[in-house]
């Protein structure tokens, strides 16, 4: 960091320099700067090393990063690269000058060929990264920035999911005009489906210049929101009430999917070509594979060719794949575009096409297993234990002649975290919006923890007597939030437990495991930083510690100790 002698007062970071502070985000400032040899202006987003470090997630971070250097869509802010300094993590993103909120707030409400254009960008955003697995879960108009030609660009998108995973409703509480009735309830939900409620919220904002459900009194406007409480003006269109009624509906089972907004008449009028609906993965099971995309996986995330390739081969989803598929769909999307004369920004800012001359068959036998963290929309899929080996010996190796399932399946039994803890619900609505092929019977829904219909508080005397009958030492985050840690001789094992109600007025004790290390003497063994960059541990996973146990079997046990006391 030094000071650019062409630029007076302005400090330098890497090849940008930094103009002004345009805004502040949850763990740090966001700042206008420019790069230095072509003068763009970008955004760079200030991640505070400590903040993360303090609430352990450095190594989600690191993987969310790797996705979002992926993510292409002419309707989503772009990350360039990431910038790390001894303080803090700087993402160098696309920069957007203005707010969608400010322009309704300046235009008033909007034309429905002015909203449907907006919509139209914002839905099919979403629906890009739901097909990929994420979730937005915080959707609003301060989200949504404009470009120079007023063209939507949704910000804060996976990082903001990932960070609050299973705390959304506290991290909520700032803005709950726009969410879900499943969501200021404190139920589990799945992601999707409380992303068409917050468009539902938006669409409306933009046609009638206010919020469906509004009160300076909390209590009533939640009241409000659980109940669908909201009045539809006379003078919208007869198509653009019964959309916006299919969205705003209470039950998430019956609230409409983004694959069905996409069919609704409404939405098709005057939707551009570059918008259409992406060719489904599952007609592509054969694929070929093509080695320039596989070169440029690996440059992002930082793994040999060989692995990918592999990981590719699986019969089940992991990070590669969806990794991969990201970029066939950024491939498609700039070849769709190139006839397109609205988004020429997106394609001034975007990687070039990919090469496609050289290819490599998927028709190979694959001979081993590679340990990888599938991805997926849940809640409280962070709750559940990863399944981590002592010894990569111990895992089973398996062949394949062929790939078995789509590049990104569409099918099969969705991880705990993202079903739904009552047996009234289905899981229709808690897949991705996409065609399904004849499966095999879903497994038997489960769930990790203890459930109870005794009140919260009596539930919580229980949790705290049988904390201290075991033997155990935590720390209060909030009334309903704590941190555990249970020591043995020669390990410690961390974990979190929260309760969280559930639809039938039970309650659910949810243990998320937060890692097992190793003493010495008593004591934690720490990592020691390296000497080139001193606070780099922050931004690595646990588990490529030595230090940090790979067996999941002391979290059990400890699980095992508390259950049995309770019960």
């Amino acid at each position: 960091m030094s000071n650019n002698n062409g630029i007076s007062n302005r400090i330098r970071i890497g090849q940008y320099n930094i103009v002004s502070t345009v805004g502040t985000g949850s763990f740090g400032k966001v700042k206008l700067a420019v790069h230095a040899i072509t003068g763009q202006k970008v955004a760079l987003k200030f991640i505070n090393r400590k903040k993360i470090a303090s609430m352990d997630m450095g190594g989600r971070v690191k993987r969310e990063i790797q996705y979002l250097k992926l993510l292409r869509h002419p309707h989503i802010i772009k990350l360039y690269e990431v910038i790390t300094t001894p303080t803090d993590i700087i993402m160098v993103i696309e920069y957007a000058g203005k707010e969608l909120f400010n322009y309704i707030v300046e235009k008033g409400k909007l034309s429905e060929d002015d909203a449907r254009r907006f919509f139209q960008q914002i839905i099919c955003a979403v629906e890009y990264c739901h097909r990929h697995k994420i979730a937005h879960r915080d959707l609003k108009p301060e989200n949504l920035l404009l470009d120079a030609n007023n063209n939507v660009k949704i910000a804060d998108f996976g990082l903001s999911n990932i960070m609050t995973d299973g705390d959304f409703l506290k991290t909520s509480c700032g803005s709950p005009n726009y969410a879900a009735p499943e969501v200021i309830s404190g139920r589990l939900y799945a992601g999707p489906e409380v992303d068409v409620w917050s468009c539902g919220v938006i669409l409306y904002v933009m046609l009638c210049g206010r919020l469906p459900f509004d009160d300076e009194y909390i209590p009533t406007l939640f009241k409000k929101i659980n109940g669908g409480i909201y009045k539809m003006p006379s003078y919208l269109s007869p198509d653009t009430k019964s959309l916006l009624n299919s969205m705003l509906v209470v039950d998430p089972l019956k609230r409409i999917t983004i694959q069905e907004i996409r069919q609704n008449e409404w939405f098709k009028k005057n939707l551009p070509d570059y918008l259409q609906p992406l060719p489904n993965t599952e007609e592509n099971e054969n694929m070929i594979i093509d080695d320039n995309l596989i070169s440029e996986l690996s440059k992002k995330m930082n793994y040999p060719t060989e692995t990918i390739q592999k990981a590719l081969k699986e019969p089940e989803n992991n990070q590669f794949k969806v990794a991969y598929q990201l970029v066939l769909d950024n491939k498609r999307l700039l070849k769709d575009s190139e006839h397109n004369n609205n988004i020429s920004s997106f394609l001034a800012t975007s990687p070039p096409p990919w090469n496609t001359n050289s290819n490599t068959s998927l028709i190979e036998d694959s001979n081993s297993n590679i340990e990888l963290d599938d991805s997926s929309i849940s809640v409280l899929s962070s709750s559940l234990p990863r399944v981590e080996p002592i010894s990569r010996r111990e895992r089973s190796t398996s062949s394949a002649s062929r790939l078995d399932s789509p590049i990104l399946p569409a099918t099969g039994t969705p991880p705990p975290g993202a079903m739904a803890p009552s047996s009234t619900r289905t899981s229709q609505h808690r897949h991705l919006p996409v065609p399904k092929k004849p499966s095999k019977a879903s497994r038997t829904r489960w769930h990790f923890g203890i459930r109870s219909k005794c009140p919260a508080w009596e539930v919580m005397l229980e949790i705290y007597r049988s904390l201290q009958n075991v033997g155990m030492e935590w720390r209060t985050i909030d009334s309903f939030h704590l941190k555990c840690r249970y020591k043995y001789p020669d390990l410690v094992v961390k974990f979190d437990l929260q309760l969280y109600k559930l639809e039938n007025n039970s309650y659910l004790v949810d243990f998320k495991n937060a890692g097992t290390k190793r003493l010495v003497d008593g004591k934690e063994v720490k990592k020691r930083a390296s000497h080139s960059d001193p606070f780099g541990w922050i931004l690595e996973d646990e588990e490529d510690s030595a230090d940090h146990m790979q067996s999941v079997y002391p979290f059990l046990d400890v699980c095992s100790k508390l259950i049995t006391d309770i019960v």
